[in-house]
């Protein structure tokens, strides 16, 4: 159930974030930016949380969210004709999406892997 919880906050955080960049600097449908945002939260949560955050720190693990953002929102281009996405504003969102999974990560620290021993310091 925490991870479903989890899962959900970080969906909505997504979204949110690629609803009001996307939004205002592509022609990206509510629907496309759905897509994207639950891609972005599916991969980011296995990779970024479950594996790299459990086995290292905060740093790290937002590093890897925002590449992974990144990568998955400008590969959104290829499932359409034209390429609505450029890097930069691919670029931008994800780095606000970066900004928000080093808060997110500190939540999922907490809650969902409250017995899990740091690494180092989680800065």
């Amino acid at each position: 159930m925490k991870h479903i919880y989890a899962l959900l906050i970080k969906f909505v955080m997504i979204t949110i974030i690629c609803g009001i960049v996307l939004g205002t600097l592509t022609p990206l449908t509510f629907g496309d930016i759905l897509y994207i945002s639950a891609a972005v939260t599916i991969l980011a949560y296995i990779i970024g949380d479950l594996l790299i955050l459990s086995a290292t720190n905060n740093i790290v693990a937002t590093i890897s969210d925002f590449v992974l953002a990144l990568v998955v929102i400008y590969l959104f281009n290829f499932l359409w004709t034209t390429n609505m996405i450029s890097f930069g504003d691919a670029f931008i969102t994800s780095l606000i999406i970066g900004v928000g999974e080093w808060f997110f990560h500190k939540f999922v620290s907490n809650k969902v892997f409250p017995n899990t021993p740091k690494e180092g310091n989680d800065a």
